[in-house]
């Protein structure tokens, strides 16, 4: 018989934490939902803790596979209409399955998300460590959102078990980054609606992450996680066309839509670090049409240095030498590399130190000081500078997906 929402929980070594977030989940399902764990060949008591709930669990083991594979092998058991991936050491919160589920039945969108707070145990005692980062998603479509930045997270997630159909399965190569590697390919080929209500709790701990093959402990997770986010932008440079990104913006002057297409394309490769690709988009729309910058694609060049990454890849010498090309291509180059540095202002307010000396340093090698001055001096100062550009670019909030 179908299911109503399948709870898909891949696991692996997490016999401290899994019966809790099992628990968050079984407080909260109807009686036409189910709950697979597939066990990614666990060497600690996992296989003990899963006995213990019997059949109000499917339990599955595999050989230590990585958590695509073991995904992948839930998704073909699962019968659910619906399909919810939770992670084994995170806890839902009481009212997510009804929020999520009304607002999927009322929207018709293909997936739907909400917002997920971070919690930690200090001597015993839990420590709340505050909402997640949650973008501005008024402004523009949830697809260029999630392709700028990884926010979305699977336990604040219900999608349509046909999407996931659409999309194929998860990549066994992907190692790490499996999840936003998915949230990425379901956002160009499906509808998205979401909620600002709070969905779960993400748990930070120490323990290793990763499969065995590549085990690695929580501080080494940035590292291992922006290779694997390259692998995926080099992906969606190579096979997604131009035209994506095109449609999230619409404008009398066709040329216009284009050259926002590859500014919003260059901002993507840049907020990724795959810098090359990013100034072979900038220096390609200078190409496209010779007239100033538009107010949405100001804030477009802005955006690019607010990557999670950050941005010293842009110091590395090729790249360096790149951008001081485009400066000197004309006006609109220079325009360009103009709104790049206006887009490290906000770095300057970071308590990081070294972070603050990292966006003087460029705006310095790209004799752009006086630039950033004025950026800072503009946001003390109310009033953003206008554009002299008397053509409109709109940035759309629904756009057309791939096939």
């Amino acid at each position: 018989m179908s299911k109503r929402i399948s709870f898909l929980m891949p696991t692996y070594n997490r016999s401290d934490y899994i019966s809790e977030a099992i628990g968050s989940i079984t407080g909260q399902m109807g009686e036409d939902d189910e709950i697979i764990v597939v066990d990614d060949g666990s060497s600690d008591a996992t296989p003990a803790v899963l006995a213990g709930f019997g059949d109000t669990i499917t339990h599955l083991r595999q050989e230590n596979a990585g958590k695509s594979v073991a995904l992948n092998g839930a998704m073909d058991r699962a019968s659910g209409e619906f399909i919810w991936i939770c992670d084994d050491d995170d806890l839902l919160c009481p009212n997510a399955a009804a929020t999520l589920l009304n607002l999927i039945e009322a929207s018709g969108a293909d997936f739907v998300f909400g917002r997920y707070a971070k919690f930690t145990h200090r001597k015993g005692a839990r420590v709340d460590l505050g909402m997640a980062h949650w973008p501005e998603l008024s402004e523009g479509s949830v697809a260029r959102h999630i392709l700028e930045d990884a926010f979305v997270m699977h336990n604040a997630t219900l999608a349509r078990r046909s999407l996931y159909e659409r999309v194929g399965p998860f990549d066994p190569a992907m190692l790490r980054a499996q999840d936003y590697d998915m949230f990425v390919r379901c956002a160009m080929r499906g509808r998205a609606a979401f909620t600002d209500e709070l969905i779960f709790w993400q748990r930070k701990h120490e323990g290793a992450r990763g499969p065995s093959a590549m085990l690695h402990a929580a501080g080494q997770s940035n590292t291992v996680w922006q290779d694997y986010d390259a692998r995926i932008f080099e992906r969606v440079y190579a096979n997604v066309p131009l035209s994506f990104f095109e449609g999230m913006f619409a404008a009398e002057d066709k040329a216009l839509v284009k050259r926002a297409g590859l500014l919003q394309r260059a901002t993507v490769m840049a907020r990724h670090d795959l810098w090359e690709h990013a100034l072979t988009d900038w220096t390609n729309a200078c190409e496209v049409r010779d007239a100033s910058l538009t107010p949405a694609e100001t804030e477009i060049c802005r955006r690019a240095m607010a990557g999670k990454h950050g941005f010293a890849g842009a110091l590395e010498p090729d790249v360096l030498t790149g951008l001081h090309a485009l400066k000197a291509k004309g006006d609109l180059g220079a325009a360009i590399v103009r709104e790049l540095v206006e887009g490290l202002v906000w770095r300057m307010r970071d308590p990081d130190e070294a972070n603050r000396a990292l966006a003087w340093k460029l705006a310095a090698n790209l004799g752009a000081r006086v630039t950033l001055l004025r950026g800072i001096m503009s946001r003390l100062v109310p009033g953003a500078r206008s554009s002299s550009c008397d053509q409109a670019v709109t940035e759309l909030s629904e756009i057309p997906l791939l096939d």
